[in-house]
């Protein structure tokens, strides 16, 4: 699903009309209570191509509204195809979606991990150095290493679960593609593990975790050193 803001008044996009759905957006965030309204909107509109929404306030609540549809939509054969924010300032609107643009890259891999076995999963992962990370395949201590090197505080984090594995590599992917807009050094080191993908998995708790990962970036875009 693309999603799209338009600061143009009405129901018109691209020369027709559709109706527009008012979207509440309160302050205090929930994740798991925006995913399922962000999935029952997309339900409701199965059938169009197109769906126009118009937030109450352009906060955060917004931002991650379209960014989850944009993650729940990532299947393109799945309608809507397009989800048009009407937005005041759609210069703006550009600038603040961005961290949360990385952020709906981070969940998709996630459920994309998800779906690989370990072989192809751990193989994935290893491909993130196209993004400036150091990988690093340690094959006596059965690990692999990613670090972003970048000025700033230092963290490190050992991941020893399947859990930890997927949210923590999506977690340093989506900080890899904020690198100019941060000062964070972070690695993190990942136990290696044979695991079966057709095992029934909360992703919705994943993503949730990922959510708490990123909120802090998400919530002091404009702030460089943590």
């Amino acid at each position: 699903m693309e999603i799209i803001f338009d600061e143009n008044e009405g129901n018109i996009f691209c020369g027709e009309s559709y109706p527009i759905y008012s979207l509440k957006t309160p302050d205090k965030i929930d994740f798991k209570s925006v995913l399922q309204d962000v999935r029952k909107l997309i339900k409701a509109n199965s059938k169009n191509k197109v769906i126009l929404i118009k937030p109450e306030k352009e906060n955060k609540y917004f931002l991650l509204f379209a960014a989850l549809m944009g993650v729940e939509g990532c299947d393109d054969t799945c309608y809507p195809l397009q989800a048009v924010f009407k937005v005041h300032d759609f210069k703006q609107a550009t600038i603040s979606y961005r961290p949360y643009f990385f952020f709906g890259i981070a969940a998709i891999y996630i459920l994309r991990l998800l779906q690989m076995n370990s072989d192809t999963m751990y193989k994935d992962i290893r491909t993130l150095g196209y993004l400036g990370l150091d990988i690093q395949t340690d094959y006596l201590n059965n690990t692999i290493s990613l670090h972003l090197p970048n000025p700033g505080k230092k963290y490190q984090f050992q991941v020893a679960s399947l859990h930890n594995t997927v949210i923590l590599s999506s977690f340093i992917k989506m900080l890899s593609l904020l690198k100019s807009d941060i000062h964070i050094d972070i690695s993190i080191v990942l136990k290696m593990q044979d695991f079966n993908p057709k095992h029934k998995i909360d992703t919705d708790n994943l993503l949730s975790k990922l959510y708490w990962c990123a909120s802090f970036f998400l919530n002091n875009a404009d702030r460089k050193e943590y």
